[in-house]
């Protein structure tokens, strides 16, 4: 009788130990799927998207765009920017003043003030110019109400005569100046 209790007692902790293990060992709860679920979907789409004052903030060309209920961000698959710049002091800002940003995947916050690139980025002056200018890199955050860019990685800027190669960029958009703040590398190329 003693040994039947003593084993049923050993059964019963391992039960509760195995219980207690698996119920610790949980994976983490999963989002619902009501709240993982894009409230909208656009396929092979163009918009136009305002600032405050009613000026086109950029354009954007892509073949798929999901928005997010919860904060209203929206994810983006091989974006294409247009970002009008002001050409000069006073005057409204233009495509033909401003850049065309391409990358594999994009963000975009809620307000559309801010715009994070990933995977293959480049960036390119519009229009025809006597300096264009090209911009490479891995991720490129742009600020278009800013008319600013920042890129944490190395980044390639090309134009014609130089090419510069640095880390930690930040460019202004509008001027197109160019600040690195390590690692900076000029290579001189002769225009044929």
């Amino acid at each position: 009788m003693r040994t039947r209790l003593l084993l049923g007692l050993v059964l019963l902790f391992a039960a509760v130990f195995s219980g207690w293990s698996v119920w610790k060992h949980r994976p983490a709860e999963r989002v619902k799927t009501a709240n993982a679920r894009s409230d909208y979907v656009l396929q092979d789409f163009t918009v136009v998207v305002l600032d405050k004052q009613g000026r086109e903030s950029f354009t954007l060309e892509a073949p798929r765009l999901a928005r997010h209920p919860g904060d209203r961000t929206m994810t983006i698959a091989t974006p294409v920017f247009h970002v009008p710049v002001a050409p000069a002091k006073g005057q409204a800002p233009t495509r033909e003043a401003g850049w065309v940003v391409r990358a594999k995947t994009g963000w975009v916050s809620a307000d559309g003030d801010e715009m994070r690139l990933k995977g293959a980025v480049t960036a390119n002056t519009a229009g025809a110019r006597a300096q264009p200018i090209s911009m490479a890199t891995e991720q490129l955050n742009v600020f278009p109400a800013r008319n600013r860019a920042t890129a944490p990685g190395a980044v390639t800027v090309t134009q014609p005569g130089s090419i510069l190669r640095g880390h930690g960029m930040e460019a202004l958009l509008d001027s197109k100046r160019v600040r690195f703040s390590s690692n900076v590398k000029v290579r001189y190329v002769p225009s044929r």
